[in-house]
């Protein structure tokens, strides 16, 4: 943590980036240009010694990359990601990939360095002003806050907002332009970024008068078939240990939403699995459950996947408690009985605390109902169909590490994934749900290598995902990670074929491209297979390499997903 040794001599640039490192920022993920210099000379001549003062600079193929990576790393460190870039194209390259870390509530700095403020409306090469373009305002609704530094403004001021921001109640990404000015200058009177910080990021609010409430009480004595069902607003590992512990202790049943995957393992004895889009029939039937009294919303996500379509399943009898770090959310899209606003983790410690008699008493009652409840089948049946991409799922998680990390993409593949595979922790499945970008696993699944340096990395993605952001295997060549990419090849974006195949179909197809050839191109070594029988031989040899490596699945693009449920909902409701 920060040793608040101040520096006469440092520049703008090297004072951000030592600041950055001292608050735990490992890496930066960024693309070169003229506009950054300023850090870059921050750096040794020779890249390969580095500098123990600073994040290692990583450089990726393109910005938009630079900010999944970010954002990856971000999903599994204890600190947050950092994207650097130029301003100009560089910033507007990231747009996807900051609103994408927005939607799903995870901490990014975006760093941009920009023209001299004197130089502004002056039609400089990269100045956004003289054509109208303020980069600040078209990052303020996607971020926790947006900044920029011109001459004369107080940078260590503007830094430490930023940092706070990221991680305050509510996290999510922030953009901070800084000028040339700022950047080159000398200023002895900048100070440290002190440890309030990082403090003000470990503040757990709870709203304990809502939780000492009469109806808040009813709703614990007379619903004691209750499930708790969590979600992406909630998922972290301090809210993971409290839930486990909190289930154990009162024998309470936990399902989780496809995008908190893993907040709750999935092989507990309490699991009833994920509910919604990729979702378990033991959960959705569990919900269904007539003896079912009430439901607690554990930082849920509200969305149209998470909620099976806003199923009225998720408003049982005896009522409905929120939970969730921002009262905006707190009976947004459907009425609840109570809403708390609260840290998720924070909220379980006070209601163990508080009503540990009504919860204890309550197991008597809730354990036959939870037995009968995991009576219901896990997961729906593969079939026999040695093409189906869900047949690989077993086969992979059979040989991958317990410690590892999967980063699972957009389309078809997603929902087989979501559905067959096992996650136990919150960091251990990655995938952007809420806003869904295709292609964004390979640059997370690389950012979150650099995170987690001793733990295995599997990219789960397809075709069409290659096509947007294929080109950062280069970065997982050059800085040789320990990422295995696993390509579902269906020359077809599928999942868009499902809506599509009675009228426009031929518009989903994808020539068949020899993505192995391209892996080998950068030096990754690459294999394709047929049938999970094929791979079945090479793949304990796979997982144990310590370098990249892409696996190519020749599959087909009809087989149905694990979606029963959430397909016969889409059918009926009239707008989705």
């Amino acid at each position: 943590m920060a040793n608040h040794i101040s520096k006469r001599n440092e520049t703008g640039a090297a004072w951000i980036l030592r600041q950055l490192k001292q608050l735990d920022a490992s890496h930066l993920f960024m693309v070169p240009g003229k506009l950054i210099n300023a850090f870059m000379r921050c750096y040794p001549r020779d890249v390969q010694a580095g500098s123990d003062e600073f994040p290692v600079p990583i450089v990726t193929a393109c910005e938009t990359g630079a900010a999944y990576m970010a954002e990856g790393y971000a999903r599994v460190s204890s600190a947050f990601g950092v994207c650097l870039v130029i301003g100009g194209p560089g910033v507007t390259n990231t747009l996807t990939g900051i609103a994408s870390a927005y939607t799903d509530n995870f901490p990014v700095l975006l760093l941009a360095g920009q023209i001299a403020s004197g130089m502004e409306m002056r039609n400089v090469l990269q100045d956004s002003t003289q054509s109208g373009i303020n980069q600040r305002d078209i990052f303020a609704p996607v971020t926790r806050a947006a900044y920029e530094v011109k001459e004369g403004q107080p940078l260590s001021l503007f830094l430490r907002e930023s940092l706070r921001a990221l991680k305050g109640a509510e996290r999510g990404p922030v953009y901070l332009g800084v000028s040339k000015e700022v950047l080159t200058s000398v200023d002895a009177y900048r100070g440290e970024i002190t440890d309030s910080v990082s403090d003000s990021w470990q503040r757990k609010p709870v709203d304990l008068i809502k939780m000492r409430s009469s109806a808040f009480e009813t709703f614990l004595a007379n619903n004691q078939r209750c499930i708790i069902l969590a979600g992406l607003r909630g998922k972290t590992p301090e809210t993971s240990r409290a839930l486990i512990d909190f289930a154990e202790a009162y024998g309470f049943p936990v399902a989780t939403t496809l995008s908190a995957k893993g907040l709750f393992p999935e092989d507990h004895p309490l699991a009833l699995g994920v509910y919604g889009y990729s979702g378990h029939p033991r959960a959705i039937e569990a919900l269904k459950d007539g003896e079912l009294d009430g439901v607690i919303l554990l930082g849920m996500d509200m969305t149209q996947w998470s909620t099976m379509i806003w199923s009225p399943d998720l408003q049982p009898p005896g009522g409905v408690i929120q939970v969730d770090i921002n009262a905006d959310y707190l009976g947004k899209f459907m009425d609840v009985t109570c809403g708390v606003v609260a840290d998720s983790s924070a909220f379980l410690d006070a209601l163990s605390e508080y009503y540990h008699p009504i919860l204890a008493e309550g197991r008597n009652v809730r354990e036959p109902w939870v037995q009968r409840l995991m009576t219901t089948s896990r997961c729906m049946p593969i079939g026999d169909e040695s093409r189906h991409p869900a047949s690989y799922v077993g086969l992979l998680q059979t040989h991958f590490p317990d410690n590892g990390i999967v980063s699972v993409d957009s389309g078809a593949h997603r929902s087989f994934f979501g559905h067959y595979w096992v996650s136990r922790t919150p960091d251990a499945y990655l995938s952007a749900t809420t806003l869904g970008p295709m292609g964004w696993s390979i640059p997370a699944g690389i950012g979150a290598s650099f995170a987690a340096p001793d733990r295995k990395c599997m990219v789960i993605t397809g075709d069409g995902c290659m096509l947007m952001q294929g080109m950062e295997l280069a970065t997982a060549a050059k800085y040789q990670r320990n990422v295995l990419f696993v390509v579902f090849n269906n020359a077809s974006y599928a999942a868009s074929y499902f809506n599509n195949k009675e009228n426009q179909a031929d518009l989903t197809d994808i020539p068949d491209y020899d993505w192995c050839l391209l892996a080998k191109s950068f030096g990754i070594e690459a294999i394709s297979v047929q049938s999970p029988e094929e791979l079945e031989g090479m793949i304990a040899d796979i997982m144990r390499k310590q370098t990249p490596f892409l696996i190519e699945v020749k599959c087909d693009n009809y087989h149905a997903t694990p979606n029963t449920e959430y397909n016969r909902r889409v059918k009926t409701h009239p707008l989705i």
